[in-house]
């Protein structure tokens, strides 16, 4: 154990070194952007600008007809070229290239990689082809540079979910708004389905919201006054309406629908919301900081004599998810934060608030950190923070009580002596954004997920194509039972096949050949090298389906091995 978070903060170590290293290099890059530009340019191509990303650079090339990965790397070479730096362009030869930031290009880029080529359209009209790619004075430089990426991509969820397929994000749809592929929507399926157990374990009723709501909805919340920098706010028709940065003021409306009995509390209701926040360009981060995110959000209306039980039972019900993840013990930290300077209602009702989570966590003899004016402007919460397999901490579930927009909305209960009281509120996100969970868990796991979340939990990799049938075989028997399964023909060596499945994140392959399939056997490969042959194909089958329907965190096939 000792020996594995040293490693861990030596690899930490060397992340944030080379990290630091990488703004000595931008004008280098940025130099080896141009260089490329103006080859293309030489050549016949049209590129219309040039740039840094966080770990690379790009040149934007005008074109009708995408490049490949080998046709650009034709132009990743140093040649001499005579060009001014005008303002914000490149001038050579009357030919003007953009050039985005302002970093001053510098040094001699003679060793080049290409790292990617992408599309897309600024316009209606236009399509620009991006190169990215990375430039240095000496090749040991480079290597390094390509030692540290790979390391990187590991643990960089941008990079993973590129690798593997589950998301990406596009300057057509604009920053911060990601699109998850099917693979990755797999995923969310998976986490969303698993909330939905834990919350009917709890007794919720899942609701439906929209999006766009009427400002006087912000207005009454509060949210219009506190959080109008982070909301879209447009009109249309004489109306003013903004799309909802939260869901808890549409979970109010669905509780003023009809009268309410104090025989009706708790009342708890579950969303899968889609929420947007208005984060600025230079904090967004992949999937953990986006504009546009989902929560699993809920909300509970309660007697003030009920709150005790409740926030219990949320806290019980966070540690047993984020245990279900792997994250448990020293890994979960919590934190009691109190009210921030901008908020809303009277000091005896933050008081009634603090007091009601404070004394929980003192009778569940939890540790918890008080942080102070850290809490929602409606009320004081809890937050739950995990540290990852970097050692990083993120801050995740959340249980907030709130006396005041109940206040504001004047929600009512009949009580059991017939007069109208007040109830409580509690907001919770045991996920808080599914999105950044997402994220987390893959940094956490390096892209390889549990069997349970995996999107491809099997691939077949027959020997050759006299074993196919075999192996197609195996393939229906998987999907009849439930397993997602992917069959890699025979095309490539299978030394090829197994890495390719290795760096996509699958957790068992199934390797098939002449005797597996005269036996009825599998020979089973799964991480960390662990190889079991000569295994009845009906066993293994039900082995997986065990590990998957109960969420192992490990896998039930290695761990037999042992």
């Amino acid at each position: 154990m000792r020996r594995l978070l040293i490693l861990k903060y030596r690899l930490y170590y060397l992340f944030a070194l080379f990290k630091a290293n990488m703004e000595s290099y931008r004008p280098l890059w940025l130099k080896g952007a141009i260089i490329i530009a103006l080859n293309m340019t030489k050549s016949g191509l049209d590129p219309v600008e040039v740039g840094l990303g966080e770990r690379d650079f790009y040149v934007d090339v005008r074109s009708d007809l995408s490049l490949t990965l080998q046709e650009a790397e034709k132009f990743a070479k140093w040649e001499e070229h005579n060009f001014e730096i005008r303002g914000s362009k490149v001038v050579s030869n009357g030919k003007e290239i953009n050039i985005e930031g302002d970093v001053v290009p510098a040094g001699e880029p003679k060793y080049f990689k290409i790292i990617n080529v992408s599309v897309h359209h600024p316009s209606e009209r236009a399509q620009l082809v991006r190169v990215r790619g990375v430039a240095f004075e000496t090749d040991e430089q480079l290597q390094d540079y390509l030692q540290w990426l790979e390391k990187a991509s590991e643990t960089d969820h941008r990079i993973i979910g590129e690798r593997m397929d589950l998301f990406s994000f596009h300057d057509e749809t604009g920053p911060g708004l990601v699109l998850f592929h099917p693979k990755g929507q797999l995923i969310r399926n998976e986490m969303i389905s698993y909330m939905r157990e834990i919350n009917s374990s709890m007794g919720y009723q899942e609701v439906y919201t929209s999006h766009v709501f009427r400002t006087v909805l912000w207005k009454i919340s509060g949210h219009y006054d506190t959080y109008r920098d982070k909301m879209l706010i447009f009109n249309k028709d004489d109306d003013e309406l903004g799309i909802k940065p939260m869901n808890c003021p549409a979970h109010i409306l669905i509780y003023k629908s009809r009268v309410r009995s104090y025989r009706d509390l708790p009342l708890r209701f579950s969303e899968f919301g889609n929420v947007y926040r208005w984060e600025k360009k230079g904090e967004l981060y992949g999937l953990l900081r986006t504009r546009g995110f989902t929560q699993d959000d809920g909300h509970i209306f309660l007697r003030e004599d009920q709150i005790r039980d409740e926030v219990k039972t949320l806290i019980n019900k966070t540690l047993e998810v984020l245990n279900k993840f792997g994250f448990r013990g020293d890994d979960v930290r919590i934190n009691l934060s109190t009210r921030p300077d901008e908020s809303i209602g009277s000091d005896e009702q933050w008081e009634k608030a603090t007091n009601s989570l404070l004394n929980v966590l003192k009778e569940l003899g939890t540790q918890f950190i008080i942080k102070e004016k850290e809490g929602a402007f409606y009320g004081p919460k809890i937050d739950f923070d995990i540290r990852d397999s970097l050692n990083r901490w993120w801050q995740l579930s959340t249980i907030q009580v709130d006396f005041n927009l109940p206040e504001r909305f004047k929600l009512e209960y009949v009580d059991e002596d017939g007069s109208k009281k007040r109830p409580v509120m509690i907001h919770r996100a045991i996920y808080g954004s599914l999105d950044r969970m997402i994220a987390i868990l893959l940094e956490h796991f390096r892209g390889r997920l549990p069997a349970w979340l995996s999107p491809v939990q099997v691939r077949i990799l027959p020997i050759s194509e006299e074993n196919q049938e075999y192996a197609n075989k195996i393939l229906v028997m998987l999907r009849e039972n439930g397993i997602r399964g992917e069959l890699d023909p025979s095309g490539e060596t299978l030394s090829k096949r197994i890495k390719r499945a290795y760096d996509e994140g699958v957790p068992y392959l199934v390797i098939v050949g002449r005797k597996e399939a005269l036996e009825e056997k599998v020979t089973i490969r799964s991480r960390g090298n662990v190889e079991v042959k000569g295994v009845p194909l009906k066993d293994f089958i039900e082995k997986i389906n065990l590990e998957v329907r109960n969420r192992e965190t490990e896998s039930l096939i290695a761990r037999g091995s042992r």
